[in-house]
């Protein structure tokens, strides 16, 4: 009785060990595969989009509706190269030229050249660009405008010598490389609107940006008139009778 048992015993360990064979051959080629396979790197997540979206439109020309005053709904021609931003004066009155490198303006009317420290209202949102000043950008859907279809962005602009920040909406059309064909200048309850119509990337004829080597400061002033001066009647001669 004790040997049957014994050998009952022999038979259920050889059984138990030839059940559990494989499965420690399959943890074993797992490991040994885990092992070998180089591990998978991780995703990268998508860069953050930087900078002012106007910056990198160095060369364009456009007609310019609005500007960052509210119910503005004039238009003007505008136009880019490099540093140099050229705007028609509101009621077509001559034009500006603004340096966004020094945000200096000058004035061109029929009343002579003028230089100013300030840029002119109409250079804004480019203006707006400044060193110093932190760019924040989040994408907020898909539009279209005016036949473009565009992204939208909202971007604030903060820091520098903004004393709070300053809140945009853009609307990027992907047929002009991300150019904003829309902003939206957003003051709480306040908003204004600037579009731009017609807009061509490339070179812009540079005798647009010609300007005189000396302004004068503050505003032009129309010429003095003199005053005219009368001619005195002459004298009748003694030796004629009066009528």
């Amino acid at each position: 009785m004790i040997r049957w048992i014994v050998f009952m015993l022999l038979i259920g360990c050889m059984a138990a060990q030839v059940a559990g064979a494989p499965a420690q051959a399959q943890e074993g080629a797992q490991g040994q595969a885990s092992e070998q396979a180089p591990a998978a790197p991780p995703v990268a997540p998508a860069p953050a989009t930087s900078g002012f979206p106007f910056d990198q439109f160095q060369e364009f020309s456009a007609i310019m509706v609005g500007s960052v005053l509210m119910g503005d709904e004039r238009e003007g021609h505008i136009y880019r190269s490099g540093n140099l931003l050229r705007t028609q004066g509101t009621e077509g009155i001559g034009y500006f030229l603004i340096d966004l490198a020094s945000f200096e303006t000058y004035a061109f009317t029929r009343l002579g050249c003028t230089n100013d420290p300030h840029p002119y209202f109409r250079a804004f949102p480019f203006s707006a660009s400044r060193p110093g000043r932190k760019i924040e950008r989040v994408a907020d859907g898909k539009e279209s405008v005016d036949g473009h279809m565009c992204q939208v962005e909202d971007v604030t602009v903060s820091g520098g010598d903004l004393a709070m920040p300053m809140k945009l909406k853009l609307w990027e059309a992907e047929d002009l490389h991300g150019f904003p064909v829309k902003v939206e200048v957003l003051r709480g309850s306040r908003h204004s609107i600037i579009q731009y119509k017609d807009v061509v990337l490339g070179p812009v004829d540079p005798t647009l940006f010609v300007r005189q080597k000396h302004c004068g400061k503050g505003l032009p002033q129309p010429p003095e008139k003199k005053p005219a001066v009368r001619k005195k009647r002459a004298a009748p001669s003694a030796g004629k009778s009066q009528p």
